[in-house]
């Protein structure tokens, strides 16, 4: 299945106009960047952008003299294609009235790790357990270990214990307690276990597609989900 999804998000043709870079797949499908979305691709020059180069498989596409993004590139297409399986999957959880139990399991997973990310990367774990619950909290485990996201897992794990003592204080009536009742220490623990989920020691997006297949229906899906 992830030699599949790799041929299907490989990149064959890619062609640049004054506001986009247009790639083309291996599956024939197409998918069109705008340059604002990547502030070093907007300032950048017809002749600097011109200088791009292949990485990951050919599925990522970078600007060696522009940035430095890392083996994946500055576009690449996991990362697209996971964001439009998130995507569709929050799609239907509105269409559910935002009732998560209301959705395949497969939908499930994909919801509760994008809750996971967002607010992860936005203000850290004790926002998405503040946000979601025990609930969610479960499901988005249960998601990471399903997709072998190891290192991510024992992170978020971690966190999770670190709260458990708290679960029985009758001090905690509302979620914003929970950062009053920790130590100092329990604080500072979370605190790097957020650094260390912001660094991805997993690569969450060819893992999960890896595991749920690509969005069906999407222009990117040249193969079917498992």
């Amino acid at each position: 299945m992830a030699d599949d999804i790799a041929a299907a998000l490989r990149i064959e043709r890619v062609a640049l106009d004054t506001d986009h870079l247009q790639l083309t797949l291996s599956n024939g499908s197409e998918h069109s960047r705008p340059y604002r979305l990547h502030s070093v691709l907007q300032k950048a020059t017809s002749a600097q952008r011109a200088q791009w180069v292949l990485v990951d498989g050919g599925c990522g596409i970078a600007w060696p003299a522009l940035a430095n993004s890392g083996e994946a590139g500055l576009i690449n297409m996991y990362d697209v294609a996971w964001e439009a399986s998130y995507d569709a999957a929050m799609d239907l959880l509105k269409e559910a009235g935002w009732k998560l139990d209301a959705l395949p399991s497969r939908e499930q997973d994909l919801c509760a790790l994008w809750r996971l990310e967002a607010d992860m990367n936005n203000g850290g774990f004790i926002q998405f357990f503040g946000n979601w619950g025990e609930a969610n909290c479960r499901i988005a485990l249960d998601a990471l270990r399903k997709i072998g996201a190891h290192q991510a897992l024992a992170i978020v794990q971690r966190q999770r214990d670190i709260l458990q003592r708290l679960e029985d204080d009758p001090r905690l009536e509302s979620m914003q307690d929970i950062y009053r009742l920790l130590t100092e220490a329990e604080s500072e623990e979370l605190e790097e276990l957020d650094q260390a989920f912001w660094e991805y020691p997993d690569r969450l997006a060819p893992l999960g597609l890896a595991c749920y297949g690509l969005t069906p229906g999407s222009p990117l899906a040249g193969i079917a989900r498992p």
